[in-house]
């Protein structure tokens, strides 16, 4: 039984990459977090359409027993995040409605592993959504969690993306970084940090709360698999790109990117695939200009995962001691040429470009430039 005496998930596949090699391995510290039966109620062979659910939801469906929708929040290939109202304490909250796809069934259970590790984590102090429980609405896997206000996508966006005054962006930066020590501390990789996943309490307050959200793609840090695709394009670091091993530290390059959208009110490295992206990686690697020198972090952007600072150390900074001075805002990027990422490609046979091709060996380059620093 769940915590609020409902049916059991069963994890009746085995996942791919850690699912299959690291959960059993993972789950033997927390044997006594979570049950997964051998036979349950969720069985995906069961509604043949499932792989087809539309999720044809609308205001005022009731999802499970007691929770009415009122309103759509978001969505995505999972499904559905709607506001739902629970009719047995009338408290209003948001429902991620997964569709009964099997595949994404099986990313909802993972999900609720992962979950299920976070609940030793208080949900304010570090910065965290809280998760309230799950629930069966036929085929489908719903997860219940705290409402929040906005995401920092549209916070942004209110603002014009004209980007945040130092005074805003300090603390949130703060926040993520403590979010990011806390998810360390139990072993819990994100895997997908980005301004769409990070939710603020109230957009009013100033300095605004914010909370990290969307474990979907989450996994614990001592099974990651090389070659493993997560992240979001314009947010993922290169060593997952690249198909190269990773940990941890994939979170703080895309916390060095979400700084500088903060800052900008634009993504540092926008495209439409990875090849766009390290095209623009490899441009801002060659040279220390005030586009890169601006609210730095140390470290945080190191093409070396290695190199790349921790959160304890960001928590540390001297950017966030009080006094610190502000600069001036960046001026736009400039734009080079594909040919430097061509070198990249399998087999290409140009010396100076397997060079230079070289510097995603993550031991043989350090970034020249770095994040949030001052002089």
């Amino acid at each position: 039984m769940n915590s609020t005496g409902g049916e059991l998930l069963v994890l009746s596949q085995q996942p791919s990459s850690w699912k299959s090699h690291g959960l059993q391995k993972f789950s033997c510290s927390f044997q006594n977090s979570v049950e997964f039966p051998q036979k349950g109620d969720i069985n995906t062979s069961a509604n043949p359409s499932a792989s087809e659910d539309d999720l044809q939801i609308t205001e005022g469906t009731i999802l499970g027993d007691h929770h009415v929708v009122e309103a759509f929040l978001g969505e995505g290939g999972f499904g559905l995040v709607t506001r739902c109202r629970d009719t047995k304490n009338n408290k209003t909250v948001a429902i991620k409605v997964n569709k009964s796809d099997p595949e994404i069934l099986l990313q909802a259970k993972l999900e609720i592993f992962i979950l299920e590790q976070l609940r030793r984590l208080d949900p304010d102090r570090c910065n965290i959504v809280e998760w309230n429980d799950y629930f069966l609405d036929g085929q489908r896997i719903c997860l219940n969690f705290e409402l929040l206000d906005q995401s920092l996508w549209d916070y942004i966006g209110d603002r014009n993306n004209r980007g945040l005054p130092m005074r805003e962006l300090r603390p949130i930066l703060h926040q993520l970084a403590n979010a990011l020590f806390h998810l360390g501390s139990v072993g819990i990789v994100h895997a997908d940090l980005k301004p769409g996943n990070i939710m603020v309490l109230n957009h009013s307050e100033s300095p605004v709360k914010v909370k990290l959200i969307d474990f979907g793609l989450s996994c614990p840090a001592s099974a990651v698999i090389p070659g493993d695709r997560v992240g979001t394009i314009g947010y993922c670091a290169p060593e997952v790109m690249l198909g190269i091993p990773y940990d941890e530290a994939i979170d703080m390059w895309s916390l060095g990117l979400v700084a500088v959208e903060l800052a900008t009110g634009v993504p540092l490295y926008p495209g439409e695939d990875d090849y766009d992206v390290l095209k623009f990686i490899i441009e801002t690697q060659d040279y220390r200009s005030k586009e890169t020198r601006y609210i730095k972090l140390k470290q945080m952007l190191a093409l070396d995962a290695n190199l790349r600072i921790t959160p304890s150390e960001v928590l540390k900074h001297p950017f966030f001691h009080p006094g610190c001075r502000t600069l001036a805002p960046p001026g736009p990027l400039t734009t080079t040429s594909r040919q430097r990422v061509k070198c990249l490609a399998p087999g290409h046979n140009d010396r100076d470009c397997r060079r230079r091709g070289s510097i995603w060996q993550p031991s043989n380059y350090r970034m020249n430039c770095e994040l949030l620093s001052h002089d």
